[in-house]
């Protein structure tokens, strides 16, 4: 046979993984019960075997399982080898080996029902969707209810014994009674809706849901979803009382109180009795007169020792000290008074002459004179200045005349110039019968080179 023709271990693996992954069966939340074994906790994901505690020794299965941390800290009991345990979860094949293992996210001891179950499985749902806040927060109840509503069984002893505690307590507060059902199939439906009905009324101070007691399976409406969610939705305070003392139930955690037995709920609604109330007013009312009774006396006795007092028979002596005050502060304001009028004259004094100082026509002769005097400084300076200008200036014209070409010329000198005016600097601009012109101080003479003689 080709070796093509065959899977491969891992082919085979995953095909069986497939097989397991896809059957409706094993991927639903499985429950089996069995034996611990192989078991050792560690620090997170916990890896244990279940074997069968009731077939022979010889025939026993085993089926390994694993739990990871997160299921595992859900825990809260301390499981041991040998054991016997409920466990949820689902079945698959981890390749690595090509075992299949049951992946366990729930562990529960033997002996949990049915419903405690489901309990669990609804309290853990609710609590995490905060349907109990209302038990940590109770929305405070009416001292004095008008109406009060009433969700129970029409049937019963439950009735009669809220009816006649509430008339005990309060005969003035109107019950009105929600018929339903309280156990069977339709009962938690029908619980629910008489929940929603009394509070869309409107007109109701305080809601009860009770029961009598019963078995887990009796209670088990008010420890459905539905019926939670209602209570914990009611815009009253809801005050649960349902089944014995010893019984706590998911509409007692969604409610605002818990009252352990349902006669318990009607004393919690009135919990003022009405006649205690009044025979308390009535000790108040009496107890309030007489104090008035006594504190008249007291003024009157007050009133009495104010009229002997001197302060009635001699009215003059109250105000004789506060005279005598006053003519004290009048002499002083007077003292105060001179003292800041003389001041007042010394500065006003004192700033007139610094006015009269100060006054535009004294400034105004104060600036002619220095006007005067600037004026006389700068004609001063001016013809000064004048003087030295004129002596300069004979200077540098007696020094110019020095250095003019005609006083050279007039001690015996002159210049040579060719046809085009040029001055003839040297013997190189020169050539034999060159027509030239020889300037003097007083004229000019033409004359014509005969000869060049070179130093």
């Amino acid at each position: 046979m080709d070796k093509k023709d065959c899977l491969t271990v891992n082919q085979l693996t995953r095909y069986i993984k497939r097989k397991f992954d896809f059957d409706p069966y094993l991927q639903k939340n499985l429950w089996i019960v069995g034996k611990l074994t192989n078991f050792k906790q560690r620090a997170r994901h916990q890896y244990f075997s279940l074997k069968d505690d009731d077939a022979p020794e010889d025939q026993q299965a085993v089926i390994d399982a694993v739990m990871f941390g997160s299921d595992w800290e859900k825990v809260d009991f301390t499981p041991e080898n040998g054991m016997e345990v409920i466990l949820g979860g689902k079945v698959t094949v981890y390749e690595r080996n090509g075992r299949y293992q049951f992946y366990v996210n729930r562990m529960l001891p033997v002996g949990v029902s049915a419903a405690q179950l489901a309990f669990q499985e609804t309290y853990k749902k609710l609590k995490a969707s905060g349907v109990f806040s209302h038990a940590q927060n109770p929305r405070p109840l009416n001292r004095f209810p008008k109406r009060i509503a009433i969700v129970t069984s029409n049937d019963g002893a439950v009735k009669h014994d809220m009816i006649t505690r509430i008339r005990n307590n309060n005969p003035l507060a109107q019950v009105v009674f929600y018929p339903t059902q309280v156990q069977g199939e339709r009962a938690a439906e029908d619980l629910a809706r008489q929940i929603q009905r009394a509070g869309i009324n409107g007109t109701f101070d305080t809601l009860i849901v009770a029961r009598g007691g019963g078995s887990e399976e009796d209670l088990m409406p008010f420890n459905s979803e539905i019926v939670a969610r209602a209570v914990a939705a009611s815009p009253i305070p809801v005050i649960s009382g349902v089944g014995h003392e010893t019984d706590t139930t998911i509409c007692d955690l969604a409610a605002d109180y818990r009252a352990q037995v349902p006669g318990l709920a009607a004393e919690m609604a009135t919990q003022l009795h009405l006649l205690d109330i009044l025979t308390e007013l009535q000790r108040a009312r009496t107890q309030m007169a007489n104090t008035i009774q006594n504190q008249l006396q007291q003024a009157q006795q007050q009133l009495q020792v104010l009229t002997s007092s001197y302060v009635f028979s001699q009215p003059a002596r109250l105000y004789e000290s506060e005279q005598q005050h006053v003519d004290q502060l009048t002499e002083k304001l007077q003292q105060s008074m001179q003292w800041r009028l003389s001041q007042t004259s010394h500065d006003w004094q004192r700033l007139l002459d610094s006015l009269l100082l100060n006054a535009p026509a004294n400034r105004l002769q104060q600036n002619r004179q220095q006007l005067t005097q600037l004026q006389q400084t700068m004609v001063h300076a001016m013809d000064k200045q004048l003087l030295s200008a004129g002596d300069r200036f004979k200077s540098l014209l007696s020094q110019l005349d020095s250095l003019s070409p005609l006083k050279v010329m007039a001690r015996g000198y002159s210049y040579v110039t060719k046809e085009d005016n040029k001055v003839v600097a040297s013997t190189n601009q020169l050539q034999p019968d060159d027509q030239v012109a020889l300037h003097f101080s007083d004229g000019t003479a033409e004359a014509v080179i005969k000869k060049i003689n070179k130093r």
